[in-house]
């Protein structure tokens, strides 16, 4: 009889541990946040920072972050580095909210008139 509710104790503690990281695999999923995406001008570029604020057409200001893994693409042309937007460049970004910040994953960018 002991033998059994060992067993079965056993088994409820391995249920209790594989539910437990079931459940922390799905709290990962759920902070991998959707993607948002938002246009507008960047008004502001940080390349010591890592931050850009991007203004909409509403005028609205989002404060984004980014890494050197963030993708930039210029729409003219294929290669582009984010040193490479000027300020009141019209810009397409796509990023995740961690928290309080905004993270840039990738950036769509057409330079400003005169760059």
């Amino acid at each position: 009889m002991l033998s059994h509710l060992k067993s079965y104790s056993i088994a409820a503690s391995l249920v209790l541990i594989f539910g437990a990281s079931s459940l922390l695999a799905q709290e990962k999923k759920a902070e991998k946040a959707k993607a948002e995406k938002v246009s507008g001008d960047i008004g502001l570029l940080d390349t010591e920072k890592n931050y850009m604020i991007v203004v909409t057409k509403e005028g609205k200001l989002v404060t984004l972050d980014f890494t050197q893994k963030t993708k930039v693409t210029e729409l003219r042309e294929s290669n582009a580095k984010m040193s490479d937007i000027g300020l009141g460049s019209s810009a397409a970004v796509q990023y995740t909210k961690k928290g309080e910040k905004n993270y840039l994953s990738s950036i769509e960018f057409t330079p400003a008139k005169g760059e």
